[in-house]
């Protein structure tokens, strides 16, 4: 009878242990690593994802911040994480292109990581300070080109930002000797350029505007392909006749190498459902944001575009360092 009841308990067990299991699987919580400190726009979307994983998935999700060296210490960390879909890396556009920056090719985010989905997207915005001439961008260009004495300082976030990035690529297609300033973080380039201490900066979309609003600054044009739905009335640099300028910031969602593709698929599913419900899409877009539509294999194919594009540039010798 002991035996019996035994074996009757063992074939119950058995029966459910692929539910045990997946609980166990379930039990275990997502990780959203942020390689910047809480209150930032990365941090933001970060959060976002996560309620969105959450309420879709059932499962508990955490967003773990771990800022310094740009990104790159919460790069290392998911990078060497368990490939079990439960690490991930919200990435930005310093992940794309610092290995390239730094000639690591081994270390392109492609070879290190599994795309998963793009979950955000902002442009900058060009703003200048009112002594500068010129009331539109073709207007500020074309004041540039033919003024080749004279060097244009522009600030930004820091090296390898997209404000830096920007300047870079404006600087490149124009001609127009440009002198990179690299501050702590966006807030002291914006105090700088308030005071009149550098003429330009290619500001995030929220605050370039609210200054120009204000009257600080002007407004000239933003840095996406097409103009941008939260600022309709600003032409693109490319139709200021710059059409190899666009950059944006990317707020995107990248796995361990190694991680089953199922997971991927799973979690991009979910996001790219979530993030454009209407009330998602307006918390994006107090922050100048729009979601991102692309899946895992596009995204992929996006980040290879845009790391070929920095090594031609880096190659080249465009890229200033300073």
């Amino acid at each position: 009878m002991l035996l019996r009841t035994l074996l009757l308990n063992l074939v119950a067990v058995t029966a459910l242990s692929p539910s045990v299991v997946s609980a166990q699987a379930r039990s275990e919580p997502i990780r959203l690593v942020v390689g910047f400190a809480p209150g930032g726009p990365t941090d933001a979307v970060a959060r976002i994802a996560a309620e969105i994983l959450t309420a879709k998935l059932g499962a508990s999700v955490l967003v773990e911040n771990r800022p310094g060296a740009s990104g790159a210490i919460a790069a290392s960390a998911v990078s060497n994480a368990k490939p079990d879909g439960n690490t991930l890396l919200v990435n930005v556009v310093a992940d794309i292109v610092n290995p390239v920056i730094a000639r690591e090719k081994d270390n392109v985010i492609t070879k290190r990581f599994m795309p998963v989905v793009l979950l955000a997207e902002s442009p900058n915005v060009l703003v200048v300070h009112p002594s500068v001439k010129g009331n539109t961008a073709k207007e500020f260009i074309a004041i540039g080109r033919t003024s080749a004495k004279d060097t244009f300082s522009y600030g930004s976030a820091g090296l390898g930002t997209v404000s830096h990035l920007s300047g870079v690529l404006f600087a490149d297609a124009t001609g127009i000797p440009m002198l990179h300033v690299p501050y702590k973080g966006t807030g002291p380039a914006q105090v700088d350029l308030l005071a009149g201490r550098i003429p330009l900066m290619f500001d995030n979309l929220i605050n370039g505007l609210a200054n120009a609003k204000a009257g600080s600054v002007r407004a000239l044009a933003v840095t996406s392909t097409k103009r941008w739905p939260g600022a309709p009335d600003l032409p693109t640099l490319a139709e200021a006749g710059l059409p190899d300028t666009d950059l944006v910031s990317v707020f995107g969602l990248v796995a361990p190498l190694g991680t089953p593709k199922a997971a991927v698929d799973r979690i991009a599913s979910a996001l790219l459902e979530g993030m454009t419900a209407p009330d998602i899409r307006n918390r994006l877009n107090q922050i100048g944001a729009e979601p991102g539509t692309l899946n895992a294999q596009a995204y992929g194919a996006y980040l290879d575009t845009q790391t070929q594009r920095w090594e031609k540039l880096v190659a080249a010798g465009k890229f200033d360092l300073k």
